[in-house]
């Protein structure tokens, strides 16, 4: 059986401001439906993928992509819980053009509101909530069987009444390690390109090594929800195997790791970066990670082995702020991360909200002195965006007013603190000046340059998208 995976259209200029003709720039590989092309091709069935995002297909292009490909099945990742439409026009249209071509769902959307799905997008036939591997190929292999699927584990369907069913819960794979690695050739890689401030050497690719979040409670987050995925890490040694097939197969020497905290559980990176070191590869990497689970060894040793980047999810410069969304540092462990990060040679990023709930422009004002004392040598702000079903979106809607999501640096929700959606946005673009025009940063950034004239050419490209996020209305 043929299985044609498809990223509804999304105009990714609402992500990071401009965008280019050849590439979209911070976009890197979709790993998901790697992994279930991976799993899929293990079963005998053979995969594809219309990446509308990276190729800049609106919907009518995309599902004519689609359907040239000739698929048996039809898998829609539907991504971001805040533009879902865009995943449901693209189903009517397939629908149109395939109408015996049965179309499946997943997808972080999908895990979070299956139910209302199947009731707002009555093109889709099954939706699989979660990890998809598993179900996804019992259901392949009953469509190609001609067999019912109304008893797979792990889906939903439509009776013949039209109501919503599930099937039996799948059981939940502890051991991630049997899952092949993502199927590389499905990408067509020179789409892709990373932010510039993890361009330090290309070709890039991004990897991730476990599933879930060890923390889980951020109030903001759907790893903090009853939908959460449990968290499972591969073994060093399995991470370090597709590391050695990425540089020797596909000529990589820049992993972007995407764990929501791989600084977490220290005789596993200790392991890692042995296992790493021993085979030579030449690789560097980045890694996401909070505060509260570094230390200045694991900081050391990662660096030693290639670790070029850190970024921290600090969120807000106001302890009240950090208590309330539950993220579970502290700032002292914030200024500690960082310095820590610094004294071993990483690069420092960090991502600021700016406009949670029942927050003041006064807290507004700390987050950003707070982000100008650390210093880091990327800064990120965002306005706050409700994301439905997670704990914080129904104290936000009391304490607040929603409008049209435009973009992702562009707020959509502002508090009743703030007297308006502008004021948030002036904030936010504030932010962004004040930080990157003091003399503390100039002086890094320059020594840094000094240091590294690589990354001269990655600074001009982010001024260049800088000036996007600016100017945008």
């Amino acid at each position: 059986m043929k299985v044609v995976f498809v990223l509804p259209p999304y105009d990714y200029s609402r992500s990071v401001g401009n965008t280019r003709r050849k590439a979209q720039i911070g976009l890197l590989p979709p790993l998901g439906v790697g992994y279930l092309a991976a799993y899929l091709e293990s079963r005998g069935h053979s995969a594809a993928l219309v990446d509308a995002v990276a190729e800049q297909l609106d919907v009518t292009a995309a599902a004519a992509a689609v359907a040239a490909a000739r698929p048996d099945l039809v898998g829609i990742s539907s991504f971001t819980t805040l533009t879902p439409n865009d995943a449901y026009a693209l189903a009517r249209e397939l629908r149109r053009r395939l109408p015996e071509t049965p179309l499946v769902m997943g997808g972080p959307h999908v895990t979070s509101f299956a139910r209302r799905i199947l009731q707002e997008c009555p093109e889709v036939d099954v939706l699989i909530p979660g990890d998809g591997e598993i179900p996804l190929g019992d259901l392949a292999d009953r469509i190609e069987a001609g067999k019912s699927y109304v008893d797979v584990p792990g889906v939903l369907y439509r009776d013949a009444s039209g109501a919503a069913v599930s099937g039996p819960p799948a059981p939940v794979v502890k051991d991630i390690d049997v899952f092949p690695h993502p199927a590389r050739h499905i990408y067509k890689h020179h789409l892709y390109l990373p932010l510039p401030s993890l361009s330090a050497r290309r070709p890039v690719t991004s990897a991730i090594t476990a599933r879930g979040c060890p923390w889980g409670r951020c109030r903001f987050c759907y790893q903090g929800g009853e939908f959460a995925s449990p968290y499972r890490r591969r073994s060093p040694e399995n991470v370090v195997d597709e590391l050695s097939r990425l540089a020797k197969d596909w000529g990589i020497r820049n992993v972007v790791f995407w764990d929501d905290n791989f600084c977490f559980m220290p005789k596993w990176i200790e392991t890692f970066c042995d296992a790493l070191d021993r085979e030579r590869l030449g690789l560097i990497w980045s890694v996401l990670s909070r505060v509260n689970t570094v230390t200045p060894e694991m900081l050391r040793r990662m660096a030693a082995s290639g670790c070029y980047s850190i970024q921290y999810g600090i969120e807000s410069g106001h302890q009240g702020m950090l208590d309330l969304v539950n993220k579970g540092h502290t700032l002292e462990q914030c200024r500690k991360a960082v310095r820590w990060a610094k004294r071993a040679g990483l690069d420092t990023r960090a991502f600021f909200v700016i406009g949670f709930p029942t927050e003041t422009p006064e807290m507004s004002e700390e987050t950003i002195r707070f982000a100008c004392e650390l210093n880091v040598d990327y800064a990120v702000f965002f306005s706050y965006h409700v994301q439905p079903g997670t704990s914080l979106a129904d104290l936000a809607l009391c304490e607040g007013r929603c409008g049209d999501y435009e973009a992702q640096q562009r707020p959509s929700y502002v508090p009743n603190t703030y007297p308006g959606m502008d004021a948030l946005d002036r904030m936010v673009k504030a932010a962004y000046r004040r930080y990157y025009f003091r003399p503390a940063y100039m002086g890094r950034a320059l020594w840094r340059l000094a240091k590294r004239p690589s990354l001269i050419r990655n600074h001009l490209m982010g001024l260049y998208y800088w000036v996007g996020l600016m100017a945008a209305r």
